[in-house]
C-alpha cells in the first residue's frame, strides 16, 4: 500500500514472491483504500507506507488490526523516526523498512512472514523443498528453546534418523560496532545459503542467536576449519561472532540439552574471543587457582603504579596478565571486570599524576572510558596494555645505571609508603635475600636502615618548614608517632622538636 504508483508496480517486481510463497493479490492508494482491500481480499502479509493520503498508514494498521490481528505487516517508509516505530511494534508489524528500499533487507523480512506462516501448516506427504525448510527450521527453534516435541516426520526433513547420529549444534552470537537492525536477518540469509550450498548442516534462528546443526563429517574435528571458514565468509570485515558446539549428539532429543550448555556459555561472551569457536564443556575461563591470597583492588592499584614507575614496560605488561586473572576471580561478569578495572586504573593513574605533578596525564584517563567499549576481555587487555606501556614511557623512570641505583632511586621517590624489601625484590624480579645482600652491598646498610635515614633527612626538611612533629611523622612514612620520635633519637640523638627552631643541636 503506497500512495506513489511507481513504488507500487516496483514492489511487484523487486523481489521473487512466488519464490517465498506469496502471490499478489492486490495494490492500494491510501489508508482508507487499504483496509477496504484487506477486507475484501484477506491478505497473509500486507506491505504499506507510512505518509499516505486520506488515511495514513498507522491510522489504516489500527483499522486492520481491529478485525484481523495474526496478518503480517511491513512498514516501508521514507521517515527513520523512532516514534513512527514505536507505535509500529504497539501494533505487532514485523518490520519497518526506510527508503530507499535496501532489497537484501525487505526480502529478509518477506522470508522470516513466509516461514511464520508456514509453521501453521500440517507436516504431509510430498513436502516441497520450501516447506521441509520452514518445517524443520520451526522444529530446530523449538528444540533450542525447549517448547517443540519431536512429533514431526523426521525422514522428510533430514533425510534419516541416522544421518543426525553424531551432529552437533553451533549457537553463533553476531554483532556489529554498526548495530544494523537487519545485521542479523542479511547474515543469516547469506549463511543459509554457503552452509546449504557446501552441505554442512542447516541454519535456524533462536534469538538472540543463530543455530547451526552441523551434520556429522570432517569439518566436526579439529578446529572445524570448514565451519570457520563459512563463518568468516559470511562475516566479511563489518560484523563479528562468537561460536559455542556443543558435544556430539546420538539424536535430536539431546538438543534441548545442548543449547541449554551453549547458550550457558555464550552468556559469558565477554571472557571469550571474537571469531574463535569454543566447546561448550570447556574448562572454566577463570583458569587455575591463586597460588597466593588475592590483592585488594587498592593494592593491585599500588603494585601497577608501581610497575609503571619503574619504567619497565615487559614487567608492566606481566603484571597486567596476573591481575587480569585474579580480577576474574573476583567476579567475572562483563560489568563487574569493567567496573574492577576502572577503580583500579583510576586509583593508579591518580597516585602517577600525584608522584609526577609536572606531567600532564589527564588525556591518560582515557583508557578508563574504552574500557566499557570493549566487547571482550581480552580486546579490552590489549587496549589497556598499549595505553599503559605509553603511560610507561611517559613516566617510567629507567636508568642505565644498574639495579641498585633503580632501587635506590625508587626509594627516594616513594620514602612515604609502607616500602618492605620484599615488595622491592618482586617488583625487581629478585630473591628477597638476594637482594638485601646487593643492597647492602651498594650502599653499605641494610634495606631498613637505608630507608629510616631517608625517611628522617625528609623529616628534617618538613621540621623546618614548621609543621608539627604528628603531622611530619605521618608524611614520611610512619603511622605511630612514639616510633617515629625512637627513630629520630636513634639516628640523630635528639628528639625531632629540637629541629623546629631552624639550628641543629
Amino acid at each position: 500500500m503506497d500512495d506513489e504508483p511507481m513504488i507500487r508496480q516496483g514492489l511487484q517486481t523487486l523481489i521473487e514472491w512466488e519464490r517465498l510463497g506469496f502471490e499478489i493479490a492486490g495494490t492500494a492508494a491510501n489508508g482508507k483504500d487499504a483496509i477496504e482491500q484487506h477486507a475484501l481480499l484477506r491478505p497473509d502479509l500486507i506491505l504499506i507506507d507510512i505518509r499516505m493520503p486520506v488515511m495514513d498508514g498507522l491510522r489504516a494498521i489500527e483499522g486492520i488490526r481491529q478485525s484481523d490481528p495474526d496478518c503480517r505487516i511491513l512498514i516501508l517508509s521514507g521517515y527513520a523516526d523512532f516514534n513512527y516505530a514505536k507505535q509500529a511494534i504497539v501494533h505487532g508489524v514485523s518490520g519497518y523498512v526506510v527508503k530507499p528500499i535496501d532489497e537484501d533487507e525487505l526480502e529478509s523480512y518477506v522470508e522470516r512472514a513466509s516461514q511464520e506462516l508456514g509453521l501453521r501448516k500440517d507436516v504431509g506427504s510430498g513436502l516441497s523443498e520450501r516447506n521441509a525448510s520452514l518445517l524443520r527450521e520451526e522444529l530446530l527453534q523449538g528444540l533450542a528453546e525447549g517448547k517443540a516435541q519431536l512429533d514431526f516426520d523426521i525422514p522428510s526433513l533430514f533425510g534419516s534418523e541416522t544421518s543426525l547420529a553424531g551432529s552437533r549444534l553451533l549457537l553463533i552470537e553476531l554483532y556489529s560496532r554498526e548495530h544494523s537492525l537487519t545485521m542479523k536477518a542479511v547474515a543469516k540469509k547469506k549463511l543459509t545459503e554457503l552452509i546449504e550450498e557446501r552441505g554442512l548442516g542447516w541454519v535456524f534462528s533462536t534469538e538472540p542467536y543463530i543455530g547451526l546443526l552441523l551434520k556429522n563429517g570432517p569439518w566436526l574435528r579439529g578446529d572445524m576449519t570448514p565451519i570457520r571458514e563459512t563463518l568468516e565468509e559470511t562475516c566479511g570485515d563489518r560484523i563479528r561472532y562468537t561460536a559455542v558446539a556443543g558435544p556430539p549428539m546420538k539424536a535430536l532429543t539431546q538438543l534441548p540439552g545442548a543449547s541449554s550448555e551453549a547458550k550457558a556459555r555464550l552468556r559469558r561472551r565477554f571472557l571469550l574471543g571474537s571469531g574463535k569457536i569454543y566447546n561448550s564443556q570447556a574448562s572454566d575461563e577463570n583458569g587455575a587457582k591463586a597460588k597466593r591470597e588475592p590483592l585488594s583492588i587498592e593494592e593491585m592499584a599500588q603494585v601497577l603504579f608501581y610497575r609503571v614507575d619503574l619504567g619497565n614496560g615487559h614487567d608492566v605488561l606481566q603484571q597486567v596478565d596476573e591481575f587480569a586473572e585474579e580480577l576474574v576471580r573476583l567476579g567475572d561478569s562483563e560489568q563487574t571486570l569493567k567496573s574492577n578495572w576502572a577503580q583500579l586504573l583510576t586509583l593508579m593513574l591518580n597516585k602517577a599524576a600525584a608522584f609526577h605533578p609536572q606531567l600532564s596525564l589527564k588525556d591518560d584517563l582515557y583508557m578508563v572510558t574504552r574500557l566499557y567499549l570493549a566487547h571482550h576481555y581480552e580486546e579490552m587487555l590489549d587496549e589497556l596494555k598499549t595505553r599503559l606501556t605509553e603511560l610507561t614511557a611517559k613516566i617510567g623512570g629507567t636508568d642505565s645505571s644498574g639495579t641498585m641505583k633503580r632501587v635506590t632511586d625508587f626509594i627516594e621517590r616513594h620514602y612515604s609508603e609502607p616500602l618492605r624489601l620484599e615488595t622491592l625484590a618482586e617488583l625487581f624480579n629478585y630473591n628477597s635475600g638476594y637482594l638485601g645482600k646487593l643492597f647492602k652491598s651498594h650502599t653499605g646498610e641494610s634495606f631498613n636502615t637505608y630507608l629510616d635515614k631517608v625517611r628522617i633527612e625528609q623529616a628534617i626538611k618538613l621540621l623546618r618548614e614548621g609543621h608539627k612533629v604528628h603531622q611530619v611523622a605521618e608524611r614520611v612514612g610512619y603511622a605511630n608517632v612514639d616510633y617515629f620520635h625512637a627513630k629520630f633519637k636513634k639516628y640523630k640523638g635528639v628528639s625531632p622538636s629540637s629541629f623546629k627552631s631552624g639550628a641543629e643541636k
